[in-house]
């Protein structure tokens, strides 16, 4: 039996493709995210996640024509908790929450929600490098 290597996203140097508002969730859809590819006995890979999104569930209405495009830093705020700047993927938080995203063409965007989900998306796949 094999054992799934464990992955783990960043979101400075992001890069988000799209958002959408589905009745009060936001679907933040990135075209590649830094990562890192964690298997058991093996040192981790440094690579890149294409096809993840992040549902913001219950989200507080924000403005999000701003979040396109490289993220150069970000960070996520569970209940109040100390900043974590990268999270499992996948993973989900049933909580009050707070991601903070600052887009490198504008300024910081911060998002609240009551609950997230963070799922690769089908065709969602671990790169080492982005080059063809």
């Amino acid at each position: 039996m094999d054992v799934q290597a464990a992955l783990e996203m960043e979101f400075a140097d992001s890069e988000i493709r799209q958002t959408l508002w589905r009745g009060d969730d936001l679907h933040v859809i990135f075209s590649a995210v830094a990562a890192a590819r964690h298997a058991p006995g093996e040192a981790p890979v440094r690579g890149f996640l294409q096809g993840v999104e992040l549902v913001l569930q219950r989200c507080m209405p924000a403005a999000t024509s701003t979040l396109l495009g490289r993220v150069r830093a970000g960070s996520l705020r569970v209940q109040g908790q100390s900043p974590q700047l990268r999270m499992s993927v996948p993973s989900r938080r049933e909580m009050p929450l707070s991601l903070e995203l600052e887009p490198a063409q504008s300024g910081v965007v911060v998002l609240q929600a009551q609950a997230m989900e963070c799922h690769l998306q089908t065709g969602g796949v671990f790169r080492e490098s982005l080059f063809c």
